[in-house]
């Protein structure tokens, strides 16, 4: 039986308590046995207590805290010698030689320099008595995986860090509340968030709250940049909005290194520009406070994997690695390449080398920031050859993240000296050729706003009479070169409809992009749709009152009911970070057996335990509805040694409603930012003499994330991957 020991260090982060509850449970279903490290290094060293066996039980009820239920706390001894020696003891009398690390990069460093030390203390340990010759053989090296657990999303080689994705809704948060009283006020507000060199938050932030300026350290303002921002925050045609917002790392500087500091900023837009300004220092606030849906789901794939790479390496000692997440797609990485790469950040910074400093970050920061740039204000620019007529329109159910992912269309477009159509009402509106020209103030203050400003239906083309016929006279009508529509499956086969009458109709023999955007996360062609991160929150919150309410009521089994038509993805991961029991869905089937495993299951467990959830999605089965199964375990519940009650939540709607979530902001910016060079890249290979003309399969795709990159798939290989009877894509990745 394999041991492993898990222990968190450093300053805490959202998610750790969900990644310590997967490390538990998925090495308990393995039949490893599992010890907690109590404060970190701190309980490394000391022994004793400090180290208790974990069971299923230990880690429930975890998932939706915040901070760490195991504690971390500084320790300077475990830099000597003699402090790693006295934990190599500790571990090697437990029988542990494989230890999972959750911190930063202080913490990981320590603990692959503990792995490198190992077999030198176990040679001191046995030649000073203190382990047995057997035990000196039995543990020879000690093999380490790290996940890295930091707000600052600081870390080479990975995309986001366990935690970053929750500081980001404290900040989205706290600046929402701040628009509400700038506007009162016609203020400025300069908000400093965390970031010494690091600067994901306030970049990630900005865009998430359409931010009039921002500082990062990785790029700095340089030469008069005081007179550049105050001349541009001071600009009265900029922007019909009444306040303006300032984003600032805590680590900002110039391009001397001189620091940049709130208070001076603040000096500046007073005296120079008359600006009623306010400072705000979110300061912790940023790390504390239960976990996001994405940081619970994230925890728990990396604890996952973490220890599924210790219990399934090979014999012997391996390299220290880190597990973490490209994109979507899981991914290992050699832990002291990416920590060495994250501390040569701070160097290359002081030494003024911010060209390698970004290099170092990876393009999508880079990416991320010139997309901002180009879209936080007008700047039009010469077209780079042919000027486009482009349309815009949405079509199925609204989703979170529809009203940033039309305003980025629409502004880089007029930024590029195009002309951008909205279609109000989706291909309804299309069809009756009731477009509107779009500029850039009439998509002022859209990133914050849920729904879908520009208005949508579930209509297909092919479910108006005529509607191709119709469609294809406005296109040419108003002469469109391109055309983007957001939306669920009605805008993916919606599409289709049209692609499948270019023969016909010239006109529609135009460049087509379509933005994935629905709840149901039911669209060919990504792996994630905007709307949906919002949506699982909705979930997870809902479940974490639930769960709290029957605290007082004492055994009750909650069955709750998600949207999402036959895709059982919301149900699924909604019930991953809600820490369900059990989940149905139209992918899985329910059986009877499944339901009786159930009832077994839920009698014991609430003998210990005052709830349990079940989380059934809306099509899973036809016969085991959520008034049946309520039903059934109402009945079954009436017990004299363990009685429990049933009670249904069905969700519907509140799951679209909402202001959009941190991650759908940028994900519906980014996403329609691909999209936009992708229509553009188009339209520039086949225009002649102003008309655009193509066939291609190529010129129309979906424009998604799958695995660990974003894609521009055709809808000619997505059509033969897709389900069309139940809408859903033949091969989903949560599965």
């Amino acid at each position: 039986v394999k041991t492993l020991a898990v222990f968190t260090s450093g300053g805490d982060a959202p998610g750790m308590n969900a990644a310590l509850r997967a490390i538990v449970r998925v090495a308990h279903w393995a039949r490893a046995k599992v010890y907690a490290i109590k404060n970190g290094y701190k309980g490394l060293l000391n022994g004793g207590d400090n180290f208790y066996l974990l069971d299923w039980d230990n880690v429930a009820g975890i998932i939706h805290k915040g901070g760490t239920t195991i504690g971390s706390a500084r320790c300077p001894e475990f830099r000597t010698r003699e402090g790693r020696l006295q934990g190599a003891e500790n571990l090697v009398k437990l029988g542990i030689n494989n230890l999972i690390a959750i911190g930063g990069d202080g913490t990981l460093t320590g603990a692959n320099k503990f792995r490198e030390d190992w077999p030198d203390l176990v040679l001191e340990l046995f030649q000073t008595g203190r382990i047995t010759t057997e035990q000196a053989q039995q543990f020879p090296y000690l093999n380490v995986v790290g996940l890295v657990g930091s707000i600052d999303n600081d870390m080479c080689g990975i995309s986001m860090t366990i935690g970053a994705d929750t500081a980001l809704h404290r900040i989205v948060d706290a600046v929402d509340a701040l628009v509400t009283t700038a506007e009162s006020h016609q203020r400025t507000f300069i908000v400093e968030v965390m970031g010494r060199d690091c600067g994901f938050l306030a970049l990630q932030a900005s865009i998430a709250c359409s931010a009039d300026w921002v500082f990062i350290p990785e790029i700095p303002p340089h030469g008069d940049w005081a007179t550049e921002m105050c001349k541009s925050l001071g600009k009265s045609d900029r922007r019909a909005l009444n306040y303006s917002l300032v984003i600032m790392a805590e680590g900002a500087t110039d391009a001397d290194r001189k620091p940049i500091t709130s208070a001076q900023l603040k000096s500046i837009l007073e005296e120079r520009i008359g600006h009623d300004t306010r400072v705000t220092c979110l300061g912790h606030v940023q790390r504390g406070g239960s976990p996001s849906a994405y940081d619970r789901i994230l925890g728990t794939r990396c604890g996952t994997e973490a220890v599924l790479h210790l219990l399934n390496a090979p014999e012997g000692p391996m390299p220290s690695r880190i597990i973490g997440v490209l994109w979507n797609e899981m991914a290992s990485v050699d832990l002291m390449t990416s920590v060495t790469q994250c501390r040569e950040i701070g160097k290359l910074l002081d030494g003024k080398n911010f060209r390698g400093a970004l290099d170092l970050r990876g393009g999508a920061f880079e990416e991320s920031y010139e997309m901002y740039r180009r879209l936080r204000r007008i700047r039009k620019e010469a077209p780079q050859g042919a000027i486009f007529r482009v349309a815009v329109l949405h079509a199925g159910a609204p989703a979170a993240g529809m009203n940033n992912a039309v305003k980025t269309v629409v502004r880089y477009f007029v930024n590029s000296g195009h002309t951008v159509f909205g279609a109000p009402d989706g291909f309804e509106g299309l069809a009756n050729g009731s477009l509107k020209e779009m500029t850039w103030a009439s998509v002022l203050g859209w990133t914050q706003l849920g729904g879908a400003k520009l208005g949508t239906k579930r209509s297909r083309p092919v479910d108006i009479a005529n509607g191709v016929k119709k469609i294809a006279a406005t296109l040419e009508t108003f002469g469109i070169h391109g055309l983007i529509i957001i939306g669920g499956f009605e805008a993916y086969s919606g599409i289709l409809d049209l692609l499948h009458e270019r023969d016909a109709y010239p006109s529609l023999c135009i460049p087509m992009a379509c933005v994935p955007a629905t709840i149901s996360n039911n669209v060919p062609g990504t792996d994630v749709s905007l709307g949906s991160d919002t949506a699982l929150n909705s979930i997870v919150e809902a479940v974490d009152r639930l769960v709290q309410s029957a605290g007082s009521s004492r055994s009750r089994v909650f069955v709750v009911e998600t949207m999402g038509g036959y895709c059982g993805y919301l149900a699924t991961l909604g019930a991953l970070a809600g820490g369900a029991d059990d989940v149905f869905t139209f992918e899985e089937g329910v059986r009877l057996e499944d339901m009786q495993a159930d009832i077994t299951h839920l009698k014991l467990k609430l003998k210990h335990v005052p709830s349990a959830v079940l989380v059934r999605n809306e099509n899973c089965s036809a016969n085991y509805t959520t008034d049946f199964i309520t039903a059934l375990l109402r009945e079954e519940g009436k017990n004299d040694t363990s009685p429990f009650s049933a009670r249904s939540n069905i969700l519907g709607h509140l799951q679209q409603g909402g202001a959009p979530s941190p991650c759908d902001r940028v994900r519906a910016a980014e996403l329609s930012y691909a999209a936009v060079h992708f229509l553009e890249k188009q339209m520039n290979l086949v225009v002649d003499d102003g008309k655009v003309y193509t066939t291609s399969a190529e010129s129309a795709c979906v424009v998604g994330i799958c695995g660990a990159s974003e894609f521009a798939t055709p809808f000619s290989v997505l059509e033969h991957e897709t389900d069309f009877e139940h809408r859903l894509p033949k091969e989903q990745w949560w599965l």
